[in-house]
């Protein structure tokens, strides 16, 4: 059985802050309707953007994310490489990895010890006649 301050702890804790209501996801936007059932018309005609690439794969958490710029192509796009990579590899990822190796190899790590060692031997140390008692 729980005693009063514990009865009055537990409902302390239960009635704490209440939580703000969710907001509202803002509506997708959608295709225009396409009648499938006309003569030459078909469900590709119904994609977002059609004959657009950025204006179908845009999004805006991506857009702010991203380092490279999606390309928007109506036609062939010129550049197919940077557009299948899909914002995976990161046009300076090679370049701050390589930095990243030559901070850290067994050399450069070296070389900072021995400067640091270097810096420490202009401290005074203290011996048994100058330490506080």
């Amino acid at each position: 059985m729980a005693t009063k301050a514990e009865r009055f702890k537990s409902k302390m804790e239960r009635s704490g802050a209440k939580k703000k209501p969710a907001p509202k996801k803002k509506a997708t936007k959608k295709a225009a309707d396409v009648d499938t059932a006309a003569v030459g018309v078909s469900a590709t005609d119904r994609k977002v953007g059609k004959g657009h690439t950025a204006e179908r794969n845009k999004s805006e958490r991506a857009g702010k994310k991203a380092s490279v710029k999606l390309e928007d192509s109506a036609g062939k796009p010129s550049r197919k490489s940077t557009r299948k990579s899909a914002n995976r590899a990161k046009a300076s990822s090679a370049q701050e990895r390589r930095q990243a190796r030559k901070a850290t190899a067994p050399k450069a790590r070296a070389t900072k010890a021995a400067a640091g060692r270097r810096a420490g031997a202009t401290k005074v140390k203290r011996t048994s006649s100058t330490k506080k008692k």
